[in-house]
């Protein structure tokens, strides 16, 4: 059975390729929590957390991002780095809240979330 937070992850999945992303791993598992999708742009990997809600209001996601939340994934991403050998730097965590109303779905991309 398909989860709301995976049709959810495959519309930001489909929705980032199509801004010329590419996909490098997902739903990578550690102590410290999940990353949804590891992608690349460019030179830099780009770290996705995904927040699907049902709804036609994409505000009903965005709040699901909190500090504590930020720094489970910051650790996440360093022990992701640690395990790849990859430099701890050139790095950006960004944020994609999808309001899935019926089939339709709303998107909203927010870049580089720890300069908030």
């Amino acid at each position: 059975m398909t989860t709301l937070g995976q049709i959810g992850e495959q519309a930001a999945l489909s929705y980032l390729l199509q801004q010329g992303y590419t996909l490098r791993g997902r739903n990578w598992r550690c102590q410290y929590g999940e990353l949804d999708l590891i992608m690349q742009q460019g030179d830099q990997l780009v770290f996705v957390e995904v927040k699907t809600r049902r709804g036609p209001h994409l505000d009903t996601a965005s709040p699901a991002l909190t500090a504590a939340k930020l720094r489970r994934l910051t650790t996440a991403i360093y022990h992701y780095l640690d395990a790849h050998q990859l430099p701890p730097d050139g790095w950006r965590l960004d944020y994609v809240a999808i309001a899935m109303n019926g089939v339709n779905a709303s998107i909203e991309h927010a870049e580089n979330c720890l300069d908030w």
